[in-house]
């Protein structure tokens, strides 16, 4: 459930990148991240630091990259992406290969 009320916000970091190298702007879904680190900052806080890797795609099932994002939650519904990272680039079937403005 956490992740579905952040899919916004990554999905705003994800078109970002992934405008400059494709014509059709990949997505995500709840189920396609994976939450990799939690990790509540200054102790008793209630600044929470969440690192999940994001697995974007176009179609129905083709998955364009990974994606590393870091994302800081506060007190009263502040979220803010600290970083954004891609990992790894995955080749696009030949039916998509239109999309694709430059390498990524």
């Amino acid at each position: 459930m956490v992740i579905s009320l952040l899919v916004p916000y990554m999905q705003k970091e994800l078109n970002n990148y992934y405008k400059e190298y494709l014509t059709e702007l990949p997505i995500i879904f709840p189920y396609s991240v994976d939450i990799v680190n939690v990790e509540r900052q200054g102790g008793n806080g209630y600044l929470i630091r969440l690192e999940v890797i994001a697995h974007p795609f176009v179609g129905p099932i083709n998955t364009v990259g990974d994606d590393r994002i870091i994302i800081e939650t506060g007190a009263f519904g502040s979220v803010k992406i600290v970083k954004f990272e891609h990992i790894k680039s995955y080749q696009l079937p030949w039916n998509l290969q239109h999309i694709i403005k430059k390498p990524y």
